[in-house]
This record gives structure tokens, C-alpha cells and sequence, in this order.
């Protein structure tokens, strides 16, 4: 019995530490292949942990070159955009301005039920209202309200009231134009290219840009 203890406490320490290097996402928020590394680990974990006759490094082991590897992963991730692309997927758009992309759902195996359940917990229940929905590559749904719908704050308080609502996305990343992306605020590549000439800066200098419907930008150049 202390034998087993012993074990379950040093396997738990294990989990945690694993857990804590490779990020502090919450569950919903877990790419696929987290998901994944995150289910395998607790499968690995618990076979010791319920077996005194297998080795505790029949655990540890794998569990670090699990971390090792998703570490790995990330890195490749964070330098390779065709690469995230592949393993992560790319934001899917299913509402535009109040009509919904069947297309889009049903590439996405996502039913009208789901929709509106989404839209819901979001307390929102016209998807006319919506001027944007986009599915993130985490799955949760982001949504954009028409301006007309948007609640009034302090500082549009003076302001018509269909002013507002221009999605913004990022349509610069460490150096390459995000096209989907750009496409959908309406970027495109020459024009996106003729801004950055005009802040007298390459696109191989920017670090993040992004960008509304509006034409409204903001551009963050790369740390040197």
C-alpha cells in the first residue's frame, strides 16, 4: 500500500510538471494535438499507478518524450505557418453579415442545432444579427454583432448608431500575409503591401498586422 502511494504521488508530480510545461490552456481551448497529449498522458500515468508490478519508468518515460515532443511541435508550429496550418487547421467562417455559410458547416460536420445552441450562450438568438462568426481553430465560435445590434458604451455614445461593428483580423504574421484572413476584412496582398510602403516598412520586419473592414491597421514590428 505505501509502495503504491508512493508511486501515485511521484506519477502525479510527473502529470503536473508535463501539464505546466506545455501551457496553462484550459480544456476548450486545447488544440487537437494537446487534446491528444493530454488524454495519452493520463492513460500512460494511470498504468503504474494501478500496477505495482510495472516499472514507475515504464510511465515517467514516456510521458517526457510526449512533452518533449509536443514542446517539438509547437516550436515547428510557431516557425512554420503551412505546418500550424496542417496540424492546427485554420478559423472557418459559418456567418457573414446575418447569412450562414452552409458550405462551410458542412465541412465542418457542424449541424444548425450546434449553431444556435452556440450562438445561445452567447445570448444571441438572430443569427441575422451577427455580422461575423467564425469557428477558431479550438473550436469555440467568435462572433462580431452588426453595428446596429452592438451594445452602446461611453465612448460611442455620440456616435450614429450603426457606426461600429468592422471585424478585425490579424492579416500579418511574423512575416507572411494570412490571405483567408485578409480576404475577409478586405486585405488583399498588393494592398496590404502598399500600406507597409507607406509606414516605410517590409513585410519581412512585421511581426503582427492586423487590420479592419474599415481600413483602420495597426502594425507591430519584429523585436530586433
Amino acid at each position: 500500500m505505501f509502495v503504491s502511494l508512493i508511486r501515485t504521488v511521484i506519477l502525479y508530480a510527473v502529470v503536473i510538471f508535463a501539464v505546466r510545461v506545455m501551457g496553462k490552456r484550459q480544456i476548450k481551448e486545447m488544440q487537437a494535438s494537446e487534446i491528444v497529449v493530454t488524454l495519452m498522458i493520463s492513460n500512460i500515468a494511470a498504468m503504474p499507478m494501478q500496477e505495482v508490478g510495472i516499472s514507475i519508468f515504464t510511465g515517467i518515460v514516456p510521458i517526457l518524450t510526449l512533452v518533449i515532443t509536443e514542446m517539438a511541435m509547437s516550436y515547428i508550429m510557431l516557425k512554420s505557418r503551412s505546418f500550424r496550418q496542417l496540424i492546427s487547421g485554420m478559423p472557418v467562417v459559418v456567418i457573414e453579415k446575418g447569412e450562414v455559410n452552409q458550405a462551410a458547416m458542412r465541412s465542418l460536420r457542424l449541424s444548425n442545432e450546434d449553431l444556435f445552441e452556440e450562438l445561445r450562450k452567447k445570448d444571441i438568438f438572430d443569427p441575422g444579427a451577427v455580422e461575423y462568426a467564425i469557428i477558431e481553430t479550438d473550436g469555440v465560435l467568435s462572433v462580431l454583432l452588426k453595428g446596429g445590434e452592438l451594445p452602446l458604451t461611453v465612448s460611442q455614445a455620440g456616435k450614429e448608431v450603426g457606426e461600429g461593428g468592422s471585424l478585425n483580423a490579424l492579416i500579418v504574421s511574423d512575416g507572411e500575409i494570412e490571405k483567408e484572413a485578409a480576404k475577409v476584412v478586405g486585405w488583399t496582398p498588393q494592398k496590404i503591401k502598399k500600406t507597409l510602403r507607406s509606414q516605410s516598412t517590409d513585410l519581412s520586419d512585421v511581426f503582427i498586422m492586423y487590420g479592419d473592414s474599415a481600413g483602420k491597421f495597426r502594425i507591430i514590428k519584429k523585436a530586433p
